[in-house]
């Protein structure tokens, strides 16, 4: 009869299809050995159970020598592509802050607590102004504001009284020892105060570049801008160049990655191998089905 002929590949292709479907389901099933009488049972745990720990030794130095390694890091993380993504994320960046109303303070706030702002700001104000009063002391700015004194002096001395009866002329012979003291007693005002005097005026400057909104700091300085992004671009260069084999050499790459495998449940990682090749698995099964019917036409023509 003619379903004589239907039979054998029908019967091959449902044997191909449940062979393979039974094959991939071992790769993970079961979870566990199984026992009968205290005799495992062969193909028990499935294979990737059983070897998990190897196979998560083989993914990560595998991972770590051809995908992680120095040479294809530095490669990716430095390729031009690489590059215009960095750029890019800077623009946008700048384009959304030059709408920003909020001060300074107020968009530090959203990456720094206030209390390490204000912190910041009072430590910046005392190194700054103790910076400006050191060098103030280190200088000649004394003796400078009395020779201008002096000289200031002596020009009003000219034009007044003591100018018309030729005074200014004994009071010039008196102005070079008077512009020494006076500029040792300034000098000394400013050793001794310079912080106390600087200091109002730096945190000044500091409250009131606070104070200012994002928008109206960007306002008109696009140039600096574009030297701020050539700044953190060559900054980064540099330190994926010189920093790169130092950081890979410091993180275990191998280490994590076979960590990880040998962290996550056995059904997490079938779940996330199916979501990944279910169709491949899939294709797989279908093969199967496939070249058991051709096996069951191949032998209704031979026998």
């Amino acid at each position: 009869m003619w379903y004589n002929y239907l039979i054998p590949p029908v019967v091959g292709a449902v044997i191909g299809y449940f062979t393979n479907e039974i094959a991939i389901k071992m790769l993970f099933r079961p979870y566990n050995p199984k026992y009968i009488f205290g005799w495992r049972i062969p193909f028990t745990p499935g294979i990737i159970p059983k070897e998990k720990s190897r196979i998560a030794t083989a993914i990560g130095e595998t991972i770590s020598k051809n995908l992680m390694d120095r040479d294809t890091m530095a490669k990716n993380l430095l390729s031009e592509e690489m590059i215009a993504k960095i750029e890019n994320g800077f623009d946008l960046f700048v384009e959304k802050q030059k709408e920003n109303t909020e001060t300074i303070q107020d968009f530090l706030s959203h990456y720094i607590s206030p209390d390490n702002v204000t912190l910041s700001k009072d430590n910046f104000t005392q190194q700054f102004s103790k910076s400006i009063s050191q060098k103030i002391a280190e200088s000649n700015l004394g003796e400078d504001i009395a020779t201008k004194v002096v000289e200031y002096a002596m020009e009003q001395t000219k034009k007044g009284l003591l100018g018309i009866f030729g005074a200014d002329k004994f009071i010039g012979l008196l102005s070079n020892p008077t512009e020494k003291l006076l500029g040792k007693h300034i000098g000394n005002i400013l050793k001794n105060n310079a912080e106390e005097i600087t200091r109002p005026m730096v945190e000044g400057q500091i409250n009131h570049f606070l104070s200012t909104p994002v928008s109206e700091f960007l306002a008109n300085r696009d140039e600096s801008i574009t030297k701020i992004k050539e700044m953190i671009i060559d900054a980064y260069k540099s330190v994926i160049s010189s920093q790169l084999p130092r950081m890979l050499e410091s993180i275990d790459i191998k280490k994590i990655v076979e960590d990880r495998i040998n962290e996550m449940d056995i059904q997490e990682t079938e779940q996330l191998t199916y979501s990944v090749i279910s169709h491949e698995l899939r294709a797989i099964v279908l093969l199967g089905a496939l070249l058991g019917g051709i096996i069951g036409l191949v032998n209704i023509i031979f026998i």
